[in-house]
């Protein structure tokens, strides 16, 4: 699978094992990638391709910006936001859900 600007990876390896990244760029051999807060769009993450879980979730907004120039951290926390939010929402048994949307 060929990674795509906008894709949402998971880290495999390293002190950010299991961390989730949007892919902002490619260099010769590495993939970059940004969170929005400790790894920013000017400060990406230079990680190893084999060391990436990718998903089939691309975030077409995060290629348009990047064309445009206009693509900032505030645009990829949102997006990672939505997308875990949304993950979130599907995987979290009713145990784990909060109390107070049940009233109490």
């Amino acid at each position: 699978m060929d990674l795509k600007l906008g894709q949402l990876v998971k880290s495999l390896s390293g002190r950010d094992k299991e961390k989730l990244y949007l892919v902002v760029g490619f260099t010769a051999n590495r993939i970059l990638l940004a969170d929005g807060r400790n790894r920013t769009v000017k400060n990406p993450k230079q990680k190893n391709r084999k060391h990436l879980q990718p998903y089939r979730v691309v975030m077409d907004e995060i290629n348009k910006r990047f064309q445009h120039g206009d693509l900032n951290d505030t645009v990829i926390r949102n997006s990672l936001r939505t997308m875990l939010g949304e993950a979130a929402e599907i995987h979290y048994p009713p145990c784990l859900e909060s109390s107070s949307s049940n009233g109490g």
